[in-house]
């Protein structure tokens, strides 16, 4: 499986109707794609990404980046 040092890329989304957040980490994201002028990595789907939260309060994204730590095996997060 992965050991520690695999990097995983995640990203938060806002959902501004419920004002919460999603925590989104994956270990595929290769592809980036041009937004703005701004090279941006490319996710792929939900479904096929390793770890998404539920919908959180922003005090508890710290907590849901611990847990995601846990369940994908991995200290190396980056956020993109």
């Amino acid at each position: 499986m992965f050991n520690t040092n695999t990097l995983a890329k995640a990203k938060l989304i806002k959902n501004a109707k419920l004002k919460t957040l999603r925590l989104i980490v994956a270990f595929n994201v290769c592809e980036t794609t041009r937004v703005f002028g701004k090279e941006v990595p490319k996710f792929p789907v939900n479904k096929k990404c390793d770890y998404v939260s539920g919908d959180l309060q922003v005090e508890d994204v710290l907590d849901a980046i611990e847990i995601a730590k846990l369940h994908l095996r991995t200290n190396n997060i980056q956020f993109v």
